[in-house]
């Protein structure tokens, strides 16, 4: 059996099927060969089709990453949200890693998070969601108010990542 190129072995993988060349019959060579990084598809950091367990997905249940527009910079946060009815409870979790409970509602587009800090206090998240993915509005810190947005990250397949040709169409990699 001749051992296939990496770039024909890659192309094989990406559409699912691995071929065998025999010794025999060997491929035909062709008058202008293409560059092999041309002869596989490219890999792109477009994810892949939510998982099956995210098709069970219950309104905007699931881990939403929230970028919160403070004077000094943007802060990257999560809420982990469970939605049942309109009622949401979850965990927020701070750009520290410390995870604090958090409870809400949801009618409609409207949307309101409630963060129980320990010291007592409460960071209030009031906006609007678009279908299901999207979410904007105001934190309240009860001094002050911020912007911030939020995006669904669903999770995914591992396997569905992984570039069948590494380092082909990756950016900065040669």
């Amino acid at each position: 059996m001749k051992p296939l190129s990496l770039s024909v072995f890659a192309a094989a993988l990406a559409v699912g099927a691995l071929q065998t060349v025999s010794q025999a019959a060997p491929p035909a060579p062709s008058p202008n060969p293409a560059p092999a990084a041309s002869a596989a598809p490219r890999a792109t950091a477009t994810p892949a089709a939510p998982t099956e367990a995210d098709d069970k997905r219950v309104g905007i249940s699931g881990v939403w990453e929230v970028q919160i527009q403070q004077p000094a910079g943007v802060v990257y946060t999560h809420f982990k949200l469970d939605q049942k009815n309109t009622v949401l409870t979850g965990q927020y979790l701070d750009e520290k890693g410390k995870k604090y409970p958090l409870q809400g509602n949801v009618d409609g587009k409207d949307v309101h998070i409630i963060v129980t800090m320990p010291d007592g206090t409460a960071l209030a998240f009031t906006g609007t969601v678009e279908a299901n993915t999207d979410m904007a509005g105001v934190l309240d810190f009860g001094k002050d108010a911020v912007g911030f947005t939020a995006a669904y990250r669903p999770k995914y397949k591992w396997i569905d990542n992984l570039s069948p040709n590494p380092g082909v169409g990756t950016p900065g990699v040669p």
